[in-house]
């Protein structure tokens, strides 16, 4: 326990170095790294603090809760980017969250889960409405890159696009709220049952909690509700400050490194900012052999990201008076497709093996390089407007 006390000190102190380093104006690569690690144990804390703080009886309210300040990292950057004027950034990172939650962690989860056995088995009825519902979302978030490509400017106005992607954020929002009354409430024995989880991890007729997943295999101590409403804050007002300096040094950093922005907002932001949600999935599911609650930590996170973060980021640009839109180029939406799409083959027939786990890293990997290799894209036209 007092190893695990100076660990927790020390961790506090890179936020702290990272606040100095940003506002004393250090150098832009000092400031992007003490930034960028800091968000790791901000996001741990968070996420710690949520699960003190969730209510008794009241589901629906602590899942809202757990998609928003649950992802930090996303919304804040994104929240951040909108200030600065910096969409890309935004967007780049929103990417980079979806394409390492399906491959990576996803690929983590059943290598590491399968490695041993001939063949990984989970819920196929489950599986099958989460990737179907994943589906239709990405197609809705991808209709504004649908539509500048076939179809000319003249043809589509910007404002009409903007428009479009005002009601589309509108009606993901209601559909996440509709799919919450729907996995909590109506169908809420689909999404408790776990068939094929070994006998010693169910307790009372019923699986374990999808959230005990997302533990780390490290000692807490008890927090009330009241440190952990302090917490809360403290964290969240640290990780909006961190993210700050990440978004304002992140072009400095790239130009120092000699690499795009893309690459950094797509692999480095989403990892370090997650690296812990991330390490627990993989790691529990294999420990406790229960890899379709793995699988459905990570179609969550995705859901999460695309169902409410992404929409409420369009809606503040609304708010502030800033057009925002998410549209992403062909390139950026052929890998989000082909991401989605192998994702949901591979999970389709409710088995799997730890080659199949290789294989979505092996993707991750490909796709991360592209974006290495890939010239610096032009900024993309998101603000729309003087």
């Amino acid at each position: 326990m007092a190893r695990f006390q100076h660990l927790e000190v020390f961790l506090a102190l890179i936020p702290l170095l990272g606040f100095i380093s940003g506002a004393l104006r250090w150098n832009s690569a000092i400031v992007f790294v003490l930034n960028i690690l800091s968000l790791a144990p901000l996001g741990s804390w968070i996420n710690r603090s949520i699960d003190t703080l969730t209510i008794s009886g009241w589901r629906t309210v602590n899942e809202i809760l757990k998609s928003t300040l649950g992802n930090t990292v996303e919304l804040m950057i994104g929240a951040n980017a909108i200030v600065q004027r910096q969409p890309h950034i935004c967007q780049s990172v929103i990417l980079g969250s979806v394409l390492s939650n399906l491959l990576l962690v996803l690929g983590g989860t059943i290598f590491f889960s399968g490695y041993d056995q001939k063949r990984l088995r989970f819920d196929r009825a489950l599986t099958t409405v989460l990737s179907s519902l994943m589906m239709v979302v990405f197609i809705l978030l991808a209709l504004p890159t649908i539509t500048e490509i076939f179809s000319s400017a003249k043809a589509t106005p910007a404002d009409q696009i903007l428009f479009m992607q005002r009601i589309t954020s509108l009606i993901l929002v209601a559909l996440l709220l509709t799919f919450l009354i729907f996995r909590l409430g109506t169908h809420a024995t689909m999404f408790a049952s776990t068939p094929f989880s070994p006998p010693d991890q169910i307790q009372g007729g019923h699986d374990v909690s999808q959230s005990r997943v997302l533990d780390a295999q490290i000692p807490r101590p008890y927090i009330g509700k009241a440190l952990g409403a302090f917490i809360l804050a403290a964290a969240s007002a640290s990780a909006l400050t961190c993210t700050y300096y990440v978004v304002s040094s992140l072009s400095g950093f790239s130009a120092i490194v000699g690499t795009n922005q893309a690459f950094l907002a797509v692999t480095l932001i989403p990892l370090f900012g997650n690296a812990v949600k991330y390490y627990s999935i993989i790691v529990n599911s294999r420990s406790r052999h229960q890899v379709e609650l793995g699988i459905r930590a990570v179609i969550n996170a995705v859901l999460r990201v695309t169902m409410l973060v992404a929409p409420l980021l369009v809606l503040l640009g609304w708010a502030c008076d800033e057009p925002l839109t998410l549209r992403f180029d062909p390139f950026e939406a052929t890998t989000l497709l082909l991401s989605v799409v192998i994702m949901t083959y591979l999970i389709s027939d409710g088995r799997s093996n730890y080659f199949e786990g290789l294989m979505l890293i092996g993707t991750y990997a490909i796709i991360t390089f592209s974006f290495f290799v890939r010239p610096e894209p032009p900024a993309n036209v998101i603000f729309l407007g003087p």
